[in-house]
């Protein structure tokens, strides 16, 4: 009976730790300087997850090349936040929506003009960060639009200029944006959406595919009974979506 045993007993080895990886990104993830920990908009969401499906686990924290690389050559491994794309779909394993992103315009609050579209960015003057995707994006975006200046700069924490007669909008983060203003209690308003992308965690193909439904169905418990919503109001919904910035000064 011995000897039957040995075999079962090792065809019931546990699987290893999920190992998840993320890069610093406020306020989607980053490590609390008091304690840490590493939390934020997903990492907080991520650590429900696992509360709720109960997987043994390692969050780290790392720069993106490197968290991409450890995903793809490592069989326990997941990354988040990634932006589900078409691209990107048959690579990896999702469990998604972590959260909703993309790009967008800010102005300060007392800034009257209307805007519908590219249009109506006509004579204004754009902060953006120099180089980046979004800069790109907007030259593209406005090359037909007559008598708009980009102000490039050199980081995307440049937020303040629209306050100092530098430029009319920022353009940056949907969420970094509103959360950048709120660390030098500038508050800010949505104008208008470049972008939206869909964040995700993105697993190694070689994570047992029930671990995926696990984790996916945790993540639709959270977000079906709230709790999804409230760590995103604990970050400050961005503009235009009815958080912190548009009319009520930031907690405290």
């Amino acid at each position: 009976m011995s000897a039957v045993a040995v075999p079962a007993q090792q065809a019931r080895k546990p699987e290893p730790p999920l190992l998840l990886l993320t890069e610093p990104n406020p306020p989607v993830n980053f490590t609390d300087p008091l304690t840490g920990q590493i939390i934020g908009l997903a990492a907080d969401k991520v650590r429900l997850i696992m509360q709720e499906t109960g997987l043994a686990h390692e969050i780290r924290i790392m720069p993106w090349p490197e968290a991409q690389a450890m995903v793809d050559n490592t069989p326990n491994a997941c990354i988040f936040l990634m932006n589900l794309t078409d691209e990107r779909r048959p690579n990896y394993q999702w469990v998604v929506p972590l959260m909703e992103g993309g790009w967008a315009l800010f102005a300060p609050l007392g800034f009257q003009r209307r805007i519908n579209g590219p249009a109506d960015l006509s004579g204004l003057r754009i902060a953006v960060q120099g180089g980046a995707a979004v800069e790109k994006h907007l030259i593209e975006l406005t090359r037909d639009v007559p008598n708009v200046t980009l102000v490039a700069q050199e980081g995307a924490a440049e937020i303040g200029s629209i306050f100092n007669g530098k430029a009319d909008l920022y353009a940056g983060g949907a969420w970094a944006a509103p959360y950048q203003a709120r660390q030098v209690d500038m508050p800010v308003r949505m104008v208008m959406r470049l972008t939206r992308s869909i964040g995700a965690m993105a697993c190694n193909k070689k994570v047992p595919a029930p671990t995926i439904a696990r984790m996916q169905k945790a993540l639709d418990a959270i977000i079906a009974d709230g709790r999804a919503g409230a760590v995103e109001r604990r970050y400050s919904t961005p503009g235009s979506w009815g958080g912190w910035g548009q009319d009520r000064r930031p907690p405290s």
